[in-house]
């Protein structure tokens, strides 16, 4: 082979590597700009109190702004339909309950977004447990007084913070389980439901530790039974009241846990959605962060993005089988 052969060749492997490796040194590393983490409720209460701690914290170990943007709406359901349809590159990232990914599921026919393929989950940070509480006015102290004053109360309404949600499933196995015929009443949110029940306008409702635990310290509420916890337990600061479980109500709309957390679009590189959930885990453990949201008397959970997405999973025929079976449905 001639010199000047072997030198054209040369420029020619050259010039043909030469798009790669400039593609490769142009690929900035992530992050490269700011963050997004839509949030599915209004400000206030835990979802947006953990979404803004998680903020600040990503704020600081990623050296980008880290922003907010509240996008409430049919439980959530607004939020995550914007994630859905967002780039797959991880600057947009929903913090939502589990109502979009999994009882939606059950409760809808037909959702703006496919909650199987158009998520990639990157960790749960919250678990909670929901309370019946009862106005103090209410002659009841446990779950089966409860259904006895139901029985001879006609249009007893129990409220809680939405159609659909956990609260609402609650009240339908209470009528299912006891015979009753309690008409539940949904509000935009617990902050509304707690003020009519403190007020003597509903006679009950189901809400987080966070929106009663003041008022049934108070004495002006009483609570009657709380779901299981995540492994069947009572709820760690209210020790004395027992579960639905306990008192005789096993349905799954008592026993199952619902969780916050976040997720990012489909398609978002592995190694991002990593990173993603490194931060996210290293703000639950921080001790200026946990204590913020241990008000709330939530669990504070974390898995592997794998983890995650396996347990998400395995928990939607639970709750579409308890929701058929309770016979709510929002279409």
């Amino acid at each position: 082979m001639s010199r000047t052969l072997r030198i054209r060749r040369r420029l020619l492997a050259a010039g043909a590597a030469f798009p790669a490796l400039a593609l490769a040194q142009g690929a900035a590393p992530f992050p490269s700009k700011p963050i997004k983490i839509v949030v599915g409720f209004a400000p206030g209460g835990a979802t947006d109190t953990a979404a803004r701690l998680i903020a600040d914290h990503m704020t600081r170990v990623s050296g980008q702004s880290v922003i907010v943007e509240n996008r409430p709406g049919a439980g959530g359901i607004v939020a995550a339909t914007a994630v859905a349809k967002a780039p797959a590159d991880g600057y947009t990232v929903l913090l939502n309950t589990s109502y979009f990914a999994v009882s939606a599921q059950g409760l809808f026919r037909t959702l703006p977004y496919d909650p199987n393929k158009d998520f990639a989950f990157i960790t749960p940070i919250l678990s909670g447990q929901v309370l019946l509480s009862v106005h103090r006015s209410v002659p009841a102290t446990n779950l089966k007084e409860f259904a006895d004053y139901a029985r001879r109360t006609p249009k007893l309404a129990v409220g809680s913070w939405g159609p659909g949600s956990q609260g609402h499933l609650m009240v339908e196995a209470i009528n299912k389980h006891f015979g009753l015929q309690i008409t539940h009443v949904a509000y935009k949110g617990e902050g509304p439901m707690a003020q009519d029940l403190l007020g003597g306008q509903i006679s009950a409702g189901c809400g987080t530790f966070f929106s009663m635990a003041g008022a049934i310290k108070a004495g002006n509420l009483r609570a009657i039974a709380v779901t299981s916890g995540s492994c069947g337990q009572r709820h760690p600061l209210m020790p004395e009241l027992p579960t639905f479980a306990e008192q005789g109500l096993n349905d799954s709309a008592v026993t199952l846990s619902g969780w916050i957390g976040l997720a990012t679009t489909a398609g978002t590189p592995k190694p991002v959605i990593t990173k993603l959930n490194e931060w996210i885990r290293g703000a639950l453990v921080r001790p200026d962060i946990r204590p913020k949201l241990e008000v709330y008397g939530m669990e504070i959970v974390s898995l592997s993005p794998e983890e995650f997405d396996a347990s998400v999973r395995a928990e939607v025929p639970l709750w579409v089988k308890m929701i058929n079976e309770v016979g709510v449905n929002l279409d």
